[in-house]
């Protein structure tokens, strides 16, 4: 773009009826001024969980758990909610931890609970090619997402195995108990050894504390065995 400014010296002196006309200056203007060539992106709102579907969805009351002893209720939400906000948030704020949802993982709605200040529902994700999974979804009461932890697992698949439980304390606090097994053929020339058994056992409490849970690790052992082949 062109603008013409005209540029003049006003002083005291007398009028020289002889000066000559203003001068003209051309001045081009730095695209980036023009503001009528710049893409304004406006930032799309922060969208939010539909409480009251949740509650459709799910029972009310979020309980003790053994993830071996439940059953996927087949109540599944849309796959929009997980690409579109639950997916958006990292899972135990983990930086490469998202959830997602395809044709071979699915989730449903479980169960759910809520407070003056929070609104609590857990979710369960089915994996054809291995476990079934619980997350406890955080937000305010305005349905506002604010955390996402996972709770545990059950399944196994190439000589590993888990079966994960809790116990709810309170509102947003609960006990929970990781079981893993992982298990490897030995051989030495050829001959079978039998397996090793690698075990982990941990026990954690966490606590809802603001938009994020407080973690205490309140056990942990890991142990290899030599089973020998009978």
């Amino acid at each position: 773009m062109t603008l013409l400014i005209f540029w003049s010296c006003n002083n005291s002196t007398p009028k020289d009826t002889n000066a000559k006309a203003p001068k003209e200056i051309q001045v081009k203007k730095h695209p980036i001024e023009n503001i009528s060539n710049q893409r304004i992106t406006k930032k799309e709102p922060i969208k939010k969980i539909d409480i009251q579907s949740i509650k459709d969805c799910g029972k009310l009351g979020i309980t003790s758990f053994n993830m071996d002893s439940i059953s996927n209720p087949e109540k599944y939400i849309d796959n929009s909610l997980i690409e579109n906000i639950l997916g958006k948030t990292s899972v135990n704020e983990q930086k490469d931890w998202f959830l997602k949802a395809n044709e071979w993982e699915r989730f449903s709605c479980y169960q759910w609970e809520e407070n003056q200040d929070y609104f609590l529902f857990t979710l369960l994700q089915s994996d054809e090619s291995c476990c079934l999974s619980m997350y406890l979804c955080v937000t305010d009461k305005a349905g506002q997402l604010l955390t996402i932890r996972h709770l545990g697992l059950s399944g196994g698949d190439g000589g590993w195995f888990e079966n994960d439980w809790g116990e709810k304390i309170e509102f947003g606090k609960f006990k929970l108990y990781y079981d893993s097994y992982y298990d490897e053929d030995q051989f030495k020339n050829g001959e079978d050894l039998g397996y090793t058994r690698e075990h982990e056992y941990t026990e954690l409490q966490i606590s809802l504390e603001g938009n994020t849970f407080k973690i205490d690790t309140l056990n942990y052992t890991k142990t290899d065995t030599l089973i020998a082949k009978k």
